[in-house]
């Protein structure tokens, strides 16, 4: 039922998923998730890592040294790197601020009535070789009462089906860049949408998933022309920086 919503909502305009939050302060900060959350997107993602001490922590990279630091998630405490300051431009405008847990977002969610888009990267038992984490992820998002709005993204194709097979309540994106073909079968099999790289997004690609039920999402959406060029494809969701629904 809820493929089928997401399919039946192309025909009008996109869901808007804040990518990262937004554009506004550290990517994945609690600023960045508040101001996405005000603009009134539907979904606010965000990559989830396991720190250390094993809390959920909103992170894209293994380490914070793209954010003007040096601490390594996995290797690191939850105290130690949600005390570290972070530092990010962003459009040519700087930014200071702090990580997020995946508490917080689930917590901004909650409070602005949005769903989260959770994308899962590498971590100590959540990934391709080993999934034994997973049941402690899903049942925080369930202690945090937002199982039913979650959905979760990876490119990580055994955690996927892991889910699918303990948690079939629990809706799931796969996640690729440009090879969308040779992912079709898997995501029909597994019934769940696809989050595909903007520049793999053809009018063809749309159909073939609509006609079998499945939604688009496209990543990452940031000029006009381009929302109004997969609006008209019909894609069920843009993932975006900045955008304003």
């Amino acid at each position: 039922m809820l493929l089928a919503t997401a399919v039946a909502a192309s025909a009008a305009e996109p869901i808007m998923v804040g990518h990262r939050g937004s554009d506004i302060g550290i990517e994945s900060s609690r600023c960045a998730l508040e101001v996405g959350a005000q603009r009134g997107y539907a979904f606010l993602e965000s990559d989830v890592r396991v720190a250390g001490d094993g809390t959920f922590v909103l992170s894209h990279d293994e380490t914070t040294e793209r954010l003007g630091s040096g601490l390594t998630v996995n290797q690191s405490t939850a105290a130690a790197l949600l005390a570290d300051t972070l530092r990010q431009k962003r459009w040519d405008v700087p930014y200071t601020g702090f990580m997020a847990t995946l508490g917080d977002m689930l917590d901004v969610c909650k409070e602005y009535g949005v769903r989260p888009l959770i994308e899962l990267k590498w971590a100590d038992g959540i990934n391709s070789k080993d999934t034994s984490g997973i049941p402690a992820l899903i049942d925080f998002i369930t202690a945090k009462g937002m199982r039913d709005k979650c959905m979760i993204l990876t490119s990580m194709k055994p955690c996927l089906e892991y889910i699918r097979e303990h948690y079939p309540d629990v809706e799931l994106q796969l996640l690729v860049q440009t090879k969308v073909d040779e992912n079709f079968d898997f995501c029909n099999k597994h019934r769940m949408g696809i989050d595909i790289h903007h520049s793999a997004v053809t009018p063809e690609v749309v159909e073939r998933f609509h006609a079998a039920g499945l939604p688009v999402n496209v990543w990452c959406v940031n000029t006009p022309e381009d929302r109004a060029r997969f609006t008209a494809m019909g894609v069920d969701y843009i993932t975006t920086d900045r955008l304003i629904p």
